[in-house]
């Protein structure tokens, strides 16, 4: 659900990526309150010794599965990572890489071909095959294995194998962002028949994985640990780390006593609110990267005042975005201009006509006098509205609680509602369940390069615009839209998806309120970590060891 709610980040995140490393003084804030986009790093230095053994906390908790294709929370793509590799890879700057495939692309409008690597193989020492990632590609795309891919594979007509190490798909129309999407766990490749031979218990903790990647997993004890150990054979370089323990911790108390004390040596998306604590620890470094990660609001019916434009413009106009970063986020973020920034683009052929289009976009620096007049020509028939956020998350209580002051200014009354989160998840796929909600509060992001189909979702009709509740509708933005996804010449979609980011921008189909920063937390004898967030669906752990 996360990854395809949102997308954040920072122009300057774009001018100052850098592959370097960190130290725990760099961490403090500047004399602005908020830390320095310069100081962000995409990756940790390379560890050239080893590490025998490394004890990583899940901050978001136990993953409910490990079958890559079903594993949609953060919990899941991190230990993922490491196991199952994608036909393409993401690099620590975002960009598209290869991966299991050595090329995959269009070789005319509605094909596409994989030519595949012939020297990988399994943990078992059994070759990946054609059969293998044909068998993989299939299943992502099936409807009935619980698959959180199978919107990606929409335009597939039909998928071979076409050689010896080559696969070939057909689709009805060209889907400029399907390469991309291969990068992610759409792409991932596991052993066919072990997964045959697995079947429903595939990425349980009986059931078990076969895949590629540079750790392989030994052992899951539930409520426990999830053991990994180095792959010796791994196609792209043994591991430094020899074992990869994963405990799960997602009190925030618990997970910055466990970093402080040495009882874990590293996390992913530590507490905003342990960052000063861990920033000045002797016993490690806390760094800071570019990420896709974003809180932000939106409306989830389209009649009342939450599908009022209007009002969501008054709103986005009443809220102070740097004061949000600095309280809200720590300082460890940056303000956003609107939902589709410069990280989900920098490594995209033509970077540079989506950073254009995104720098002509108005600032929306606080008015409180126009956000008062939109509310006086918007007339609302009711002035009470709900705002729906996963209950235990703070730094979304924070946000709709800023939400609620800034409505409190234009005359609305803001009711914040604390759902439960198997409650909250029935939000994004039951309508009945949005029944009497006006607004939801979200922290998302998105795991592969490009921005035009997490445009589409909302804002184009349904069943394309997923997430496109209030109804909102341009044919411009349609036209413009479907012009950027159906065609295979970057430079034409990015300039199609300018046009339509210029036009559906004003009305705020999604009010972004600030870009979080990755974040890592790292032992002090521990280097090689990837920092930004290309951490989600990349072998983070691949260079990491000792310092």
């Amino acid at each position: 659900m996360k990854r395809v709610l949102a997308i954040a980040g920072s122009v300057a995140l774009v001018a100052t990526l850098a592959a370097c490393t960190s130290s725990p003084s760099s961490t403090s804030t500047g004399s602005d309150g908020l830390y320095p986009a310069s100081k962000l790093v995409t990756t940790t230095t390379a560890a050239t010794k080893t590490a025998d053994k490394v004890t990583w906390a899940l901050s978001a908790g136990e993953p409910p599965t490990l079958n890559p294709i079903q594993s949609g929370t953060d919990s899941s793509y991190l230990v993922n990572a490491n196991l199952c590799e994608n036909l393409l890879s993401l690099t620590p700057d975002f960009a598209v890489a290869p991966g299991l495939a050595s090329s995959a692309d269009w070789t005319d409008p509605t094909t596409f071909t994989i030519e595949l690597r012939d020297d990988v193989t399994f943990w078992d020492g059994t070759p990946m095959t054609a059969d293998d990632v044909l068998y993989s590609l299939q299943q992502s795309a099936s409807p009935t294995t619980g698959s959180v891919n199978v919107g990606l594979f929409a335009a597939v007509t039909s998928m071979a194998v076409t050689g010896a190490h080559q696969v070939t798909l057909h689709f009805a129309a060209p889907d400029s962002q399907f390469r991309n999407a291969l990068a992610t766990t759409a792409g991932v490749v596991f052993e066919k028949a072990y997964a045959e031979k697995a079947g429903q218990a595939l990425g349980t903790s009986s059931g078990g994985l076969m895949c590629t990647g540079p750790f392989e997993l030994k052992s899951w004890t539930p409520g426990k640990s999830i053991v990994t150990t180095a792959n010796p054979h791994y196609w792209n370089g043994e591991p430094k780390t020899k074992e990869l323990d994963f405990v799960f911790i997602a009190d925030n108390s618990t997970l910055t006593s466990a970093l402080l004390s040495g009882e874990v040596d590293g996390a992913y998306d530590v507490p905003t609110s342990s960052a000063k604590t861990l920033s000045s620890s002797t016993s490690g470094a806390l760094y800071f990267g570019p990420s896709t990660g974003s809180l932000s609001f939106g409306p989830v019916a389209d009649s009342g005042p939450a599908a009022d434009p209007r009002v969501r413009q008054a709103l986005n106009l009443a809220i102070d975005k740097t004061a949000y970063v600095k309280t809200v986020l720590g300082g460890y973020g940056a303000v956003a201009k609107t939902f589709s920034l410069p990280l989900t683009f920098s490594g995209l052929p033509d970077a540079a006509i989506y950073q254009k289009g995104y720098d002509a976009l108005p600032d929306n620096p606080v008015d409180l006098a126009a956000a008062k007049k939109l509310i006086a020509e918007a007339k609302p028939e009711a002035k009470d509205l709900v705002f729906a956020i996963p209950s235990g998350n703070q730094e979304l209580l924070q946000s709709a609680t800023i939400v609620q002051a800034a409505g409190k200014k234009l005359g609305l009354t803001i009711t914040i509602k604390q759902l439960q989160a198997t409650d909250f998840a029935g939000l994004f796929y039951d309508a009945s369940a949005r029944k009497g909600i006006d607004f939801i509060g979200t922290m998302g992001y998105l795991n592969a390069p490009g921005p035009i189909t997490n445009a589409a979702f909302f804002t184009m009709p349904q069943p394309l615009g997923l997430f496109n509740w209030s109804g909102y509708s341009d044919p411009e933005v349609t036209k413009h839209l479907t012009a950027a996804i159906q065609t295979t010449d970057a430079t034409t979609a990015a300039n199609e998806f300018v046009k339509a980011q210029a036009i559906y921008d004003e009305s705020q189909p999604l009010v972004t309120l600030g870009a979080k920063y990755s974040s890592v937390y790292l032992s002090s004898k521990l280097t090689g970590a990837t920092v930004s967030f290309a951490y989600i669906g990349s072998p983070w752990a691949l260079h990491l060891g000792a310092e």
